[in-house]
C-alpha cells in the first residue's frame, strides 16, 4: 500500500533537511579539498612554466622549434601536466606537446596573450569546460620580449580525488538516513490507509466516476472528511453535467468563431501583403523617379546649356526671363544675361512684322502651343535673319498663365535655300521665265478671276519655225542664246501684268490680263511675231527665225487651265500648217478637228501593230520600149470603218507621232521582197523600186540599216533599189542628210529627188549630194501642152540630166501630147495614168505577164 502524500511531504521535508545538511557539508568540504589542490597544482604549473621560460630562452630566441619541442616533451611525465605551448611575442606557436593540432580554444587564448597580458596581469586562466576543462598557467619569456610558455594542468586529477572523499562521507550518511527513513515509514502507514482511500475516490470524482463510494466509520476528522466528500461528489456530478453542455456549446461557438477570425485574417494578411507590395514598389519606383529626375535635371540643363537651337522663357508681357547660349548668339548678343537686361519688348525689339508677338500670343491661346512659327526678326548688329519657333504656355497651380517656353532655329540659309528651289521650280534655268507648272498656276488664279467677276484674259502659245534647223548648224550654245534672246523680245512685248513662260525646247506661253477687247491680244500677237522676225546677233552670226503663234481668245467655259492651254497649242499647229510666222485664234471647229485627229492617231498606232496596210505599185515606163523598167511602192491603209485612207491624211500624223520609221521600215522590207519576187517570176533582174522616205529620217541614224537588212533578208539587188527623197527634206538638215545619203550609196542603192522643182531647187545640192535620179514633178508636165515656162523648164531640166548624167523620170503624164512632148525631148522614162494606175500586187503579175508576152 502507498502512503499518502500527505506523510509524504513531512517525510520528503525531513529527506530534503538531511540531504540538505549532507550536501552542504560535502560540498564545504569538496570546495576546501580543491583549493587545496587547486592551489598546489598552480604552484605546481607556475614553477614548471618559470623553469621552462628560464631554461628555453635561448632556444625560444633563435626560433629553434626542434630543441623546443625536445624540451618540452619532457615536462609531460609530470603528474597532472596536460600539455605544453610556447609562442613567440605576437601569440604565434612555436611548439606544443598536443597530438595533432593544437586546439582552437587554446590557440585563440594563446593569440590574445600578448595584447592582454600586459594590461591585466593575469597568468591563471580556465580552458574547455567539464571533464575536459584545463587549468591554464601563462609565463613571460623577458616580460614577453622573447614569447610565452602556456602550461595546461589537468582539472581530472582534483575531480577526481573531491569526488572520492565527497563519496565516501555521503555514503556514511545515506546509510544513516535509510534508517531514519524506515522507522518514520512504518509510523506513517498506520495513519495512511483511509486517507488513501479518500485520494482514490477523489481521483476517481475528479475522472468523473462518483460510483464506490469508501465506507469509512470513523468519527475523527478523517471520517467527517470522507463524509463532505460524499456531499460534494453528489453535488459536483450535477454541475460538472450542466459544465459539460455549456463548454461543448461554447465550444462550438469558439470554432466558429475561430474559423471566421482566421478567414478575416488571411484576408487582412493577403491585403497588408498586397499593400506591403505595392509600397515597396511605390517606394522603389520613387527612387528611381529620384534619382531619374536627377539625371535628367543635370542632361536636360547640360542640353540647355550647349544646345544648337535657341531655348527660352518669356513672360507675357514680352521679356526674356531665361535663355541659353544659343539663343544669345542668334540674336547677336555675347551672353545670355545681355538678352534679359537688353530686350524689355520682345514685339517691337526682335519680330520686323509688326503684330507677329501679338500672332504669336493668339495661336498659343487658341492652340496651347505653337509650331514652326516663322517670322523674319532683327538681330542686335541690325541685320535681318529668319528663325522658327516652337513654344507653348505654362500655368501655375491655379490655372493662370506664367510664362512662354520655347524654343528658336535660325533658318537663314535654308530659308535662302528654298526661295532658290522655288524659284528653280518654278522659273525656266536657260531664260529665267516662269515654267510650265508656274504658268498653270497664274493661268488657274486668272480663271477663277474671270468667274467671280469679268475678267478678260488671253493665252498664247508660241513655237519658232525652223529652230531644230539653227541648233543643229550652229550648235546648241547659239540655239541657246537665241531662245534667251527670243524670251526678252516676249519680255518686251508683254506688259507688266502679263505672264510670258518657257515649256521647253522651242516652246514659250503667254498669258494676257486685263485686256479690254480682244483685238488687243491680236496686237500684242503681231507685235511678238515682228519682234521674233527682226534678226538676232549671236556669237557674231546674224540668225534669222520666225513663229507661229495659237490664240485662245474666248476663255469662258473652262474648268480647267490644261484644257486651255491645250487648245492654244492645237491653233498654233494650225498656224504652223498655214506657213511661217502666222498666228492662228482657235475656235470650236479646231478642237473637233483635234479630236478627230486623235482618234485617227489611235487607228492609226493599231494598224501599225495589226500590220494593216497594203501596198500599190505604179509602174515606170521606159519610153524607147514600152516596156516596164520598175515600180514605184505607195502606201494604202484600208481602214475597217472609214475605208481607204490616203497617204495625205496619215503619214503627216505618223510624222508628228513617230509611227513614221515603222512604216516606212514596214514598206521597205514588203516591196523589196514582192519586187524581188517578180524578178525570180518574171526572169526580169533589171526591175527597179523606188521607196519614198519621210524626211524624218534624216534625224535619226536608223535608215541606213532598215535598207541594208531589207535587201539582205529580200535578195534584192542594192542597184535596183532607188530611196526617194524631196527636196524639203535635204533642206532641212542638210549635213546630217548627206551623211545617211552616203551611207545608202556605200549599200549599193541609189538615191532619188522626189517633186524635183517644187522645193528649194538649187544647182549646188545635185552636186553636194550623191543623186542618181531625178523624178520631174507633175505640176511642170500637166502645163507643158500650152506654157512656154513650164516646157522651157522641163527642157532645161532634161539638158541638166544629160550635162550631170542623171537619170530623169517625168511624173504625171496623162495625155499624148504630153507624152509626144517628152519625147520630143528625149525624155526616156514616165510614170502615169496614161500608162498606169498603181497597182496592187495580184494586178501586177497580170501585166508583167502580158508585157513578157509582148516582149
Amino acid at each position: 500500500m502507498k502512503a499518502p502524500k500527505l506523510f509524504l511531504k513531512p517525510l520528503l521535508f525531513m529527506v530534503i533537511m538531511f540531504g540538505v545538511i549532507a550536501l552542504v557539508s560535502s560540498l564545504t568540504f569538496a570546495n576546501r579539498l580543491r583549493r587545496e589542490m587547486t592551489s598546489e597544482y598552480e604552484s605546481k604549473a607556475i614553477a614548471l612554466a618559470q623553469s621552462v621560460a628560464d631554461s628555453d630562452i635561448v632556444d625560444v630566441l633563435r626560433r629553434d622549434a626542434g630543441s623546443t619541442q625536445s624540451r618540452i616533451e619532457r615536462y609531460r611525465s609530470i603528474e597532472g601536466v596536460a600539455y605544453v605551448l610556447v609562442t613567440n611575442g605576437k601569440g604565434e606557436v612555436i611548439a606544443h606537446t598536443f597530438i595533432p593540432n593544437v586546439p582552437p580554444a587554446v590557440k585563440e587564448l594563446a593569440a590574445s596573450i600578448p595584447k592582454n597580458l600586459p594590461e591585466s596581469g593575469k597568468k591563471l586562466y580556465t580552458v574547455g569546460s567539464g571533464k575536459d576543462a584545463h587549468l591554464h598557467v601563462v609565463e613571460p619569456i623577458l616580460e614577453g620580449v622573447a614569447g610565452y610558455v602556456h602550461i595546461g594542468m589537468d582539472s581530472a586529477a582534483i575531480n577526481k580525488k573531491i569526488r572520492e572523499a565527497v563519496v565516501e562521507q555521503q555514503f556514511l550518511s545515506l546509510l544513516l538516513l535509510a534508517g531514519s527513513l524506515g522507522l518514520a515509514l512504518l509510523f506513517f502507514l498506520s495513519i495512511s490507509r483511509p486517507l488513501q482511500q479518500l485520494t482514490d475516490y477523489a481521483r476517481r470524482v475528479a475522472a468523473k466516476d462518483f460510483t464506490n463510494v469508501p465506507e469509512i466509520d470513523s468519527s475523527d476528522e478523517v471520517g467527517q472528511l470522507a463524509r463532505a466528500m460524499q456531499s460534494m461528489a453528489r453535488h459536483i456530478a450535477e454541475l460538472v453535467s450542466g459544465l459539460e453542455e455549456r463548454v461543448r456549446q461554447k465550444t462550438r461557438e469558439l470554432e466558429e468563431a475561430r474559423d471566421a477570425l482566421q478567414n478575416t485574417v488571411e484576408e487582412r494578411t493577403g491585403e497588408l501583403l498586397r499593400t506591403n507590395s505595392q509600397l515597396k514598389v511605390e517606394i522603389a519606383e520613387r527612387r528611381v523617379i529620384g534619382e531619374a529626375l536627377k539625371k535628367a535635371e543635370k542632361k536636360y540643363r547640360t542640353i540647355f546649356e550647349n544646345a544648337v537651337e535657341g531655348i527660352y522663357q518669356t513672360s507675357p508681357s514680352g521679356r526674356f526671363l531665361s535663355a541659353n547660349p544659343a539663343l544669345a548668339r542668334i540674336l547677336g548678343y555675347n551672353a545670355p544675361e545681355e538678352i534679359t537686361g537688353a530686350v524689355y519688348d520682345i514685339g517691337t525689339q526682335v519680330y520686323m512684322e509688326p503684330g507677329r508677338r501679338q500672332e504669336f500670343v493668339r495661336r498659343i491661346a487658341k492652340d496651347g502651343e505653337v509650331i514652326d512659327f516663322v517670322s523674319k526678326i532683327r538681330r542686335r548688329d541690325g541685320r535681318i535673319i529668319w528663325i522658327t519657333e516652337n513654344a507653348r504656355a505654362i500655368f501655375d497651380e491655379d490655372g493662370i498663365l506664367d510664362h512662354y517656353e520655347g524654343s528658336a532655329e535660325d533658318i537663314t540659309l535654308r530659308k535662302k535655300a528654298e526661295d532658290q528651289l522655288k524659284r528653280q521650280a518654278f522659273h525656266d534655268p536657260l531664260t529665267g521665265l516662269p515654267n510650265r507648272a508656274l504658268f498653270l498656276d497664274h493661268l488657274r488664279m486668272a480663271m477663277e478671276r474671270g468667274r467671280r467677276r469679268r475678267h478678260l484674259f488671253a493665252v498664247l502659245y508660241m513655237d519658232l519655225d525652223r529652230f531644230k534647223i539653227i541648233n543643229d548648224s550652229l550648235g546648241h550654245e547659239t540655239g541657246d542664246e537665241l531662245l534667251r534672246s527670243v524670251a526678252r523680245v516676249l519680255e518686251s512685248c508683254a506688259r507688266s501684268v502679263d505672264t510670258v513662260a518657257r515649256f521647253g525646247g522651242d516652246e514659250f506661253a503667254i498669258l494676257l490680263e486685263e485686256i479690254t477687247a480682244p483685238r488687243d491680244a491680236i496686237t500684242i500677237a503681231r507685235r511678238i511675231l515682228d519682234g521674233v522676225r527682226q534678226p538676232f546677233t549671236i556669237q557674231g552670226h546674224e540668225v534669222f527665225t520666225s513663229a507661229s503663234l495659237g490664240i485662245v481668245l474666248k476663255t469662258e467655259g473652262y474648268d480647267r487651265p490644261e484644257a486651255l492651254l491645250r487648245d492654244a497649242d492645237t491653233a498654233m499647229y494650225r498656224a504652223k500648217e498655214l506657213g511661217k510666222s502666222m498666228f492662228k485664234v482657235f475656235n470650236r471647229k479646231m478642237h473637233d478637228q483635234a479630236l478627230k485627229l486623235l482618234a485617227l492617231e489611235t487607228d492609226l498606232r493599231r494598224a501599225v501593230d495589226l500590220d494593216e496596210f497594203v501596198l500599190a505599185y505604179q509602174p515606170i515606163v521606159r519610153l524607147e520600149t514600152r516596156h516596164i523598167s520598175g515600180f514605184e511602192a505607195l502606201i494604202r491603209w484600208p481602214h475597217p470603218e472609214h475605208g481607204t485612207i490616203s497617204p495625205d491624211r496619215f503619214i503627216p500624223l505618223a510624222e508628228d507621232t513617230g509611227l513614221i520609221y515603222a512604216i516606212d521600215n514596214l514598206v521597205l522590207n514588203k516591196a523589196c521582197e514582192q519586187v524581188r519576187l517578180w524578178q525570180k517570176q518574171f526572169g526580169n533582174d533589171e526591175l527597179t523600186l523606188n521607196i519614198n522616205i519621210s524626211g524624218k529620217h534624216f534625224g535619226q541614224a536608223i535608215l541606213p540599216g532598215q535598207v541594208s537588212r531589207a535587201l539582205e533578208a529580200s535578195g534584192l539587188s542594192p542597184e535596183c533599189l532607188n530611196i526617194e527623197i524631196t527636196e524639203s527634206a535635204l533642206m532641212e538638215n542638210p549635213s546630217v542628210a548627206e551623211d545617211i545619203l552616203k551611207q545608202i550609196k556605200n549599200l549599193g542603192a541609189n538615191v532619188c529627188i522626189d517633186d524635183f522643182g517644187t522645193g528649194y531647187s538649187s544647182l549646188s545640192y545635185l552636186q553636194r549630194f550623191p543623186i542618181d535620179v531625178v523624178k520631174l514633178d507633175r505640176s511642170f508636165i500637166n502645163d507643158v501642152d500650152d506654157n512656154l515656162d513650164s516646157q522651157a523648164i522641163v527642157r532645161t531640166v532634161f539638158a541638166l540630166g544629160r550635162s550631170l548624167d542623171l537619170k530623169i523620170v517625168a511624173e504625171g503624164v496623162e495625155t499624148p501630147q504630153q507624152l509626144a512632148f517628152l519625147e520630143r525631148e528625149g525624155c526616156r522614162y514616165v510614170q502615169g495614168f496614161l500608162f498606169y494606175k498603181p497597182l496592187f500586187a495580184d494586178d501586177v503579175d497580170e501585166v508583167l505577164s502580158g508585157d513578157k508576152h509582148r516582149t
